[in-house]
């Protein structure tokens, strides 16, 4: 079962790297022609498989923890975090300079990799609430340990969804900030 989950795990990851559905910017155009034409048009959100792939990537967090922690610590938890936060960063970077722009505009084409950083965010965050629940594996509750990392994913991948076209986007979308 744990393979299993990391394997949705490192699904997860390479959902949350190349953000399926949401708007990008181009980063070989000015910010100052227009938000219109900086923007890559994403073809949508809250779809049917947006849900399937998102909550594929949810049911990866609620597999992880073992069903009898012996000790105190769940060190297969925390070797898996450990995995997936290098699997997840490795494609931070590898979107982020895969790109073929042609020019960039601004030095080391912003925003790439400070958008997939954000995009990310959801992730790390259910990653960082996994681990803190294997450090007291003995402790806390199969179903806790479970549940919770899986709903700290899924509420802050639908929150970033709903602030990212909003907030986000237009931010990436204009100059850089230094």
């Amino acid at each position: 079962m744990v393979l299993a989950g990391l394997a949705l795990l490192i699904w997860g990851a390479q959902w949350a790297a190349m953000p399926l559905g949401l708007s990008r910017v181009r980063p070989n155009t000015a910010a100052d022609s227009g938000m219109v034409t900086r923007i890559m048009k994403g073809d949508g959100t809250f779809t049917f498989v947006w849900w399937r792939s998102t909550l594929e990537a949810a049911l990866g967090f609620a597999l992880i923890p073992k069903w009898h922690a012996k000790c105190r610590y769940d060190v297969v938890t925390v070797a898996v975090v450990a995995l997936s936060a290098v699997c997840m960063a490795f494609l931070i970077l590898l979107m982020a300079g895969a790109g073929t722009y042609g020019t960039c505009t601004y030095p080391s084409c912003w925003p790439a990799p400070w958008d997939g950083i954000v995009l990310a965010a959801p992730f790390f965050a259910g990653l960082l609430t996994l681990a803190v629940m294997a450090c007291f594996a003995d402790r806390i509750s199969l179903w806790a340990r479970c549940l919770s990392p899986m709903a700290v994913y899924l509420v802050g991948t639908v929150l970033l969804v709903l602030v990212w076209d909003r907030w986000l986007l237009p931010f990436f979308a204009g100059p850089p900030p230094w």
